[in-house]
Order: C-alpha cells, then structure tokens, then sequence
C-alpha cells in the first residue's frame, strides 16, 4: 500500500431510451439495451483505509445518497481482493449532481469508490475492467443502474447494443462517437424516482422494453456517429410516448415548463428537451451539433428557477473515466 488515500471524480450518464434486459441469472450478462451520453459532471468521492477489520465510514450532505452501494461495494470486492477486510474504509461522497434523477451517480459513485479502493491495494493491473464489473454487479444487487456503468465504459454518445458487461466471457457490445458539446440538466426538487420502481414492475419493464426495442432497431441499422443525432432526438421522443415514461410522475409537467421558456427567449428552433431515465428531470440538448449558441443555456437557467425547477450547465465527456 503506497498511500492510505486516494480521490477520483467520475462523470455521470443520462439516458435517453432504452430495453430492459434483466431476465438472465447471471448479473454478468444483466442490464439494458438502450442510448445515452456521458457527462461531464458527477460524483467524487475520497476514500481512506486504515488497519482494521473492514469496518465501513460514510461521510456525505447528498440527499438519497444510498449507504447500503457502498456497503456492498467492499462485500463485493472482498471476493476479489481478501487484504480489503484487514482494513477499515471511509468514504466522503461529494455529487455535482442530484442522487435519483436519472444522472447516473449511482454509477459514477460506485466507480469512483472502485476505483479508489484498487488504487489504494495497488490493484493496477486490468483496473479498468475490474473497476467497471464490480460496478456492474453492485448496481444490479441494487436494483438502481441497468446501463449505467456499460455507458460510462464507452464514453462520449453510446448506443448499448447488446446487455451486460462489454468484455469476454459476456456478450455484452457497446459502440460509441465522441462529438463535445454543451447541455442542460434540469430536475425538480423532492421528486426523486428509484429506478426499481420501473425496471422491477412487469408491466412498466413490458412498456418500456417493447418501446426502446423498437426504437433501438431503428437505429441500430444507421452509422453509428455524430450524423445520426436527429435520428436519436426523433426516437428518444417516440420512445418517451409509447413507454408511457412521459405521462407518468410530473415529467410531462417539467417539459411544458422547459418547453414555455424557450419559446418565450425565442430559441426553441435550436434546442429540444428529452427526459432522463428514471428520474423526474429533463435535459435540454442542441438539435443541430453543428449550430447552437452556448450563452442560450446561461439564460434558460436563469429563468429555471422562476419555474420551481433546479438547473445545471454540463457537456458531454469524451473520457469518462480516466485512471
């Protein structure tokens, strides 16, 4: 052990449609087909050790920040890696990002404690690997995360071809383009959802399933780069109505509020609102990537507030993980 400290941030991920697939008994091959982007804000978190018997120490002002994550991470690891348990863990978790709106911190809080937990045992070798399955299998235990940490393996836009995890023996397969360009996260607060609420509902998974499916295919038969973001704007909209997604909680009431101030700052010719998966919130993305104003995001954010709703800048992150 070469020091007792280590802090990383990883980005969070937004999802924009997506299939559940959870059906296998092995975790490994678990998860979604589905689209997303990563971000460039998101979770860090400091881990310390210290000699000890594996007790746990989580230091966090996050809301809905789940303790029980962090808890399973060291079970999970301890599998791995038995010098873990000779040690007593402290985490301090700092968010960018509301916990449960569909920003991925979930994930990117898991690979972040991973990935300074194997830093701190000097587990260098394959820590990108390891970092992303142990992820994988936590948030699955969790019932939170289906594509989450695949996404975050990948980087920039991703299209999640197939569940699981991307690396032999599974058979999961993910494709990404890199392209940066700006966003805007918009939540409303105290309206947090669970993931589970959805993807452990049989009638909620056969919606959205058959929705994301139908759209995934449509789009899996295009190039997948930077030419077919009004292809993913046009089924991320679709997807949204027939899951049934966008009338269900306030998400349609969150949009008609977005939707109201970029017609009133005259601007909705340049940008569109999506939800993100699961959460209540919304993001506003530019439809063309080649033409947007980046002071547009500056003045709809100044406006968010007198709509009850919170707001942050962010971009897409082309490396979302780095080590």
């Amino acid at each position: 052990m070469q020091s007792n400290q280590y802090s990383i941030k990883v980005g969070g991920h937004i999802t924009l449609l997506f299939s559940i697939q959870s059906k296998s008994i092995n975790i490994d091959e678990q998860g979604s087909r589905g689209v997303g982007i990563c971000i460039q804000k998101g979770v860090e978190v400091s881990v310390t050790a210290n000699k000890g018997n594996g007790d746990i120490k989580i230091k966090s002002t996050v809301q809905n920040l789940s303790e029980k994550l962090y808890v399973l991470i060291i079970e999970e690891m301890i599998n791995h890696f038995e010098i873990i348990k000779k040690y007593n863990w402290e985490f301090q978790i700092n968010s960018e990002l509301p916990f449960s709106q569909g920003f991925g911190c979930s994930a990117s809080g898991a690979l972040s404690a991973i990935i300074c937990i194997l830093k701190i045992i000097n587990e260098d070798e394959n820590i990108f690997q390891n970092a992303i399955t142990i992820a994988h299998r936590v948030e699955r235990k969790m019932s939170s995360g289906l594509g989450d940490v695949t996404g975050l393996s990948a980087g920039g836009v991703e299209l999640r071809i197939e569940p699981g995890l991307p690396f032999p023996p599974n058979n999961g397969k993910i494709i990404n383009w890199e392209c940066e360009f700006p966003m805007l996260l918009c939540w409303e607060q105290n309206e947090e959802r669970h993931t589970s609420e959805y993807i452990d509902n049989e009638e909620w998974k056969k919606k959205i399933s058959e929705a994301g499916q139908q759209c995934i295919s449509i789009l899996n038969k295009k190039k997948w780069d930077k030419n077919i973001w009004s292809d993913i704007l046009e089924q991320s909209k679709i997807f949204g109505e027939r899951s049934g997604i966008l009338f269900d909680s306030s998400r349609k009431e969150i949009l008609g509020k977005i939707e109201n101030i970029l017609n009133d700052l005259d601007i909705n010719s340049f940008w569109e609102v999506r939800l993100c998966m699961l959460g209540s919130s919304a993001v506003i993305l530019p439809k063309s990537l080649e033409q947007y104003n980046e002071t547009d995001l500056e003045k709809i954010l100044q406006m968010l507030e007198k709509r009850n709703l919170n707001g942050c800048i962010t971009k897409t992150n082309l490396n979302p993980i780095i080590i």
